[in-house]
């Protein structure tokens, strides 16, 4: 393989991360103005007392009441299901964690640095997931609920609820500050001061705004992909060699798959929750496809890391170029 070639591959991994940058920042402020429309739509008919207009614009109406896509067909407590999921995949990463600092040898020190690193991340993610999802399960969600305010909450559970929000949202303000400090635009202290300013206000507008169930599961993701998303699109571009060199670092084919599906799924639960979704998983099948990003994010990351980045390729092309030049001297 050519230098040309490797290059022609590189620009092309960093351009199919911009345009995923582009279809998520899309795609997810189009579902804020639908899931807007909707609100203002059902407070209206509400207002009104017209229960026969009693309808959504956008989205799935069911998916309006509860907050989350339920598979009563399926599961008989969808939210139980998910967070036994969530469990176990935590219970896989910390097994993980655990059995690859036994068995990795010093000769891999970076497949052991992912072992070490990423994984607990995942798992205090999957944690909190698995909680939120117990604490959902304990209770249907209906056409009462929606009134839920903070004012019926104990000050032991609002803090419960904060803390967990913040593990759950904090994906998007630490991945927005590692864009920022890779692109050279702020330092590390400044870019982590950033990301704890951003998580403040992002559960702070839950809790003193919104607060209610049925508002958790968007608000979640809308804040988590913009929060990613926009920064890299903002100050990470595609044609520069630094640029470049970041995204095809952090995006792979298979990285790159994983992430559309998420988006897909993401968009599909609350659009088409009374179409299809409900019955081949509902918000299950999310949950699913988080796995799997995760699963496909920490196998391409070891590999990046054991095989000493993305210029290895280039190294090992270069080192087999210099044994032919010494046989034939």
């Amino acid at each position: 393989m050519t230098a040309s070639s490797k290059n022609s591959r590189h620009h092309r991994r960093a351009l199919l991360s911009w345009r995923l940058d582009i279809l998520s920042c899309t795609a997810v402020i189009a579902l804020l103005f639908c899931w807007l429309s909707d609100m203002n739509q059902l407070q209206q008919q509400s207002s009104s007392e017209n229960e026969s207009d009693d309808d959504s614009l956008f989205l799935s109406k069911s998916f309006l009441t509860n907050g989350f896509c339920l598979a009563p067909q399926l599961f008989d407590n969808t939210h139980f299901s998910c967070a036994s999921f969530d469990f176990f995949c935590a219970c896989i990463c910390i097994l993980a964690v655990l059995v690859g600092n036994i068995i990795v040898n010093n000769d891999h020190g970076a497949a052991n640095k992912t072992f070490s690193m990423i994984l607990p991340g995942n798992a205090i993610y999957f944690l909190a997931h698995s909680y939120g999802h117990y604490t959902f399960s304990t209770v249907v969600v209906n056409n009462e609920q929606q009134q839920f305010t903070s004012d019926s909450e104990s000050i032991t559970e609002k803090i419960q609820s904060a803390i967990i929000l913040s593990f759950i949202l904090s994906i998007g303000p630490l991945e927005a500050a590692s864009t920022l400090i890779k692109s050279n635009k702020l330092s590390p202290r400044h870019a982590y001061v950033m990301a704890g300013s951003m998580l403040a206000i992002q559960v702070g507008i839950y809790h003193l705004v919104l607060f209610n169930p049925s508002y958790a599961l968007l608000y979640i993701n809308i804040s988590i992909i913009l929060s990613i998303s926009l920064p890299k699109l903002l100050f990470v571009g595609y044609t520069s060699e630094q640029d470049v060199k970041l995204r095809s670092t952090e995006s792979s084919l298979w990285r790159t798959l994983s992430g559309l599906l998420v988006l897909v799924v993401l968009i599909s639960e609350p659009f088409f929750c009374d179409v299809f979704f409900a019955k081949i998983g509902g918000h299950f099948l999310f949950d699913l496809t988080l796995a799997l990003d995760v699963l496909t994010a920490v196998v391409m990351e070891g590999k990046e890391r054991r095989s000493g980045g993305v210029d290895y390729e280039e190294e090992v092309e270069e080192k087999k170029k210099n044994n032919k030049k010494k046989k034939v001297s």
